[in-house]
């Protein structure tokens, strides 16, 4: 709620007010009577508890729904297959972990079990079809993928389990627990053309080592509705990746670390209603990504990324329709007959981000036959250190309310364009041609809640002190116009100082975000 009068306040001084309206996703109803795998015969001596694990989940489902408590403990287990109605709970204190890789194919005894194909792996923790399932908790999945990554780089056609994956399930939650260094993805919604529905990634923890291959921390394909919340990822591939047919998602207030950011595709087609929202990127490869070629595309639309930091990011925007190459130059391409494969980005806003010291300032690459259309970057600053923003086969890119690209001088234009059209910032200074002038008449009705202060206000020195009852992610400060003149990282401290050197005398607009997602802000006089 917080952060929605926040954005209705900002319509008050920047032109455009930007939503998703979409219909709330809905949460899985599972009784609460307790089974615990020890019960059934699981013991941390065991080195395969997955057919006891197994039972525990059959007895939970035949008693119409329960949780399913792994303990204390660090448990082995094999491939698992939950049921309707369950909830697996992994305790405070508790490592379900995958049993080792060993040798490939199942051996030797003790070692992952093979699908009965050489070189192909069920998924440790599987579902499809199923309805009201959990996976919950403070523990650990470990998916000891070293010996997996080392034998897939060795021989990348071995087939290598995910840690979870549900297909075609209606209304999952996976919430609280840590899950790390597993084979292939960690979390999987979809990859079916059965449709799911109803998905929700909560206060989940990913971490796996940057070089890990292909360790997405979430994708979702073939599901409507999926909520992807508070979560920390940081692995070897994109942190969040939305492939066909993942339509109606929002990921709110998430961090991300080591990996490839928020992806659409490469298998992009029909991907509609996307949300990414309050989000903070530290030192990914990519911020947004939209991949996809002649093969694997479709009609995607309706994207918008907003209040958004990003800090030493690689590329913080890169949308291709040519993955996983760019050819060029982009004179020497021709056009080819449009298909229902050909990938058709449109209508995509990003708005209220802030890009701290990325290597490059983007790229957007369409095709000829097929132009990325009606882009808009809405109050966004770019300060890149090598190259400006690369445009091909773009038509209607928009920049407005003050958004603009920063580049060293000596590294060439701030847009790079072929076959573009581009309005509202200079190309090649990088500078808004589109930023408002201060108005007297606009109405500021913006406060924070009792729980973040900014003092002294008014204040007549360089130095302005923000303290919040939460720790603070980061702080913006705006002119009247929109445009944001200092960012400062919040360290996660409960008070910080913010030097207010070099901003004239007169109102301003101080945006403050907490580590708990709370977005506040309040006006400022600087005398």
């Amino acid at each position: 709620m917080k952060n929605s009068k926040f954005i209705l306040a900002m319509c008050f001084f920047l032109s455009t007010c930007l939503s998703i309206v979409r219909a709330g996703v809905v949460l899985p109803t599972i009784p609460t009577t307790q089974f615990s795998i020890t019960s059934y015969g699981a013991s941390v001596s065991s080195s395969d508890n997955s057919a006891a694990i197994d039972a525990t989940i059959t007895a939970a489902n035949a008693a119409g729904g329960g949780v399913v408590v792994i303990p204390t403990g660090t448990f082995l287990s094999g491939p698992i297959t939950m049921k309707s109605n369950v909830n697996l709970y992994i305790s405070a204190g508790a490592t379900l972990q995958m049993m080792p890789y060993g040798n490939g194919n199942g051996q030797p005894s003790g070692s992952y079990p093979n699908n009965g194909s050489t070189n192909a792996y069920t998924n440790f923790i599987y579902g499809s079809g199923l309805s009201n399932i959990e996976v919950s908790g403070s523990g650990v999945i470990e998916g000891d993928g070293s010996a997996w990554w080392t034998a897939y780089n060795a021989n990348s056609n071995i087939q290598r389990p995910y840690l979870i994956r549900f297909k075609g399930c209606n209304k999952v939650l996976i919430t609280g627990i840590t899950l790390q260094n597993a084979p292939n993805v960690h979390i999987c919604l979809g990859q079916s053309s059965n449709m799911g529905s109803n998905g929700t990634i909560s206060n989940v923890t990913v971490i796996a080592p940057a070089t890990s291959p292909n360790t997405d921390a979430i994708d979702v394909w073939y599901w409507n509705g999926v909520d992807i919340l508070n979560c920390n990822l940081s692995e070897g591939d994109d942190n969040v990746a939305m492939d066909s047919y993942a339509q109606n998602v929002t990921i709110k207030h998430c961090v991300f670390g080591n990996g490839h950011g928020t992806s659409v595709g490469s298998y992009a087609s029909n991907v509609e209603n996307i949300l990414v929202d309050s989000c903070t990127y530290n030192g990914t490869t990519n911020g947004i990504r939209l991949k996809s070629n002649r093969t694997r595309g479709g009609h995607d639309t309706s994207l918008v990324y907003s209040n958004i930091t990003m800090n030493n990011v690689k590329y913080p925007f890169y949308i291709t329709s040519w993955y996983p190459t760019e050819p060029y130059p982009a004179s020497a391409q021709t056009a080819a007959a449009v298909t229902g494969n050909t990938p058709m980005w449109e209508n995509i806003t990003f708005k209220n981000i802030v890009v701290n010291n990325s290597t490059y300032a983007g790229i957007i690459y369409g095709l000829p036959e097929a132009y990325v259309t009606n882009i808009v970057f809405d109050s966004v600053q770019i300060i890149a250190t090598t190259s400006g923003l690369v445009t091909n086969f773009v038509n209607g890119l928009v920049f407005k309310n003050c958004s603009s690209i920063t580049i060293p001088s000596s590294k060439g234009n701030a847009i790079v364009p072929y076959d573009a059209t581009t309005t509202g910032i200079d190309v090649t200074t990088g500078a808004s041609t589109a930023c408002p002038p201060p108005s007297s008449s606009i109405v500021i009705n913006v406060q924070a809640t009792g729980s973040v202060s900014c003092f002294p206000n008014p204040v007549n020195g360089d130095e302005l002190t923000i303290k919040d009852d939460s720790k603070i992610e980061n702080v913006a400060i705006y002119n009247l116009a929109g445009q944001v003149l200092k960012t400062q990282t919040g360290d996660l401290q409960n008070q910080i100082l913010v030097d207010l050197k070099g901003l004239p005398v007169g109102y301003y607009i101080v945006k403050i975000m907490s580590s708990d997602g709370r977005v506040n802000s309040m006006k400022l006089i600087r005398e």
